[in-house]
């Protein structure tokens, strides 16, 4: 079955009937695409895929491997161009997320700094600079005046003693 097309396909390449030829393979092309996208979009990917290839072929581009083999790369790497593009559509109403809670940050930090109350000074110190003030092992030894060890020794013990409060 391939050998007659592939018969098929080299006769019209040599008579550069590029028309026919990708006549012939464009509702392949259209039905691959309607299987991956919404059908304006195949359609819009489909003429994308047969304008690739005639530009190909007048410019006398050919090919290691049979031409039905180039159909469907060039199918491939098109459908995967078209989802790599940055999308413009609005989303759907129904798919809209809430605002974001404007209290959430303020309840998140509340809970912890009640939680880290029950901590030893220095295990709370070095936990409220770190997961309520973002700073880095560096800079809470920098901060404190402490060594870095000093600082990851006082995270791990803040961290046995939070598990320990919280049932873990």
């Amino acid at each position: 079955m391939h050998d007659a097309r592939d018969a098929e396909d080299i006769r019209l390449l040599a008579a550069n009937d590029h028309a026919t030829l990708l006549a012939t393979y464009y509702p392949v092309v259209l039905e691959r695409c309607r299987l991956r996208l919404p059908d304006p979009d195949a359609w819009e990917v489909a003429q994308r895929v047969a304008l690739r290839l005639l530009s190909e072929l007048r410019r006398g581009k050919e090919y290691p491997v049979p031409f039905r083999v180039v159909v469907q790369m060039v199918t491939t790497w098109t459908i995967k161009e078209f989802f790599a593009r940055p999308r413009t559509d609005p989303w759907p109403e129904e798919l809209d997320l809430p605002a974001p809670d404007p209290y959430d940050d303020f309840e998140t930090d509340h809970d912890l700094r009640l939680l880290f109350g029950d901590l030893p000074e220095r295990a709370r110190h070095v936990l409220e600079l770190r997961y309520l003030e973002g700073y880095d092992h560096e800079e809470i030894a920098r901060r404190l005046g402490i060594e870095r060890n000093a600082v990851d020794q006082a995270l791990h013990r803040g961290h046995i003693r939070l598990r320990e409060l919280v049932g873990g």
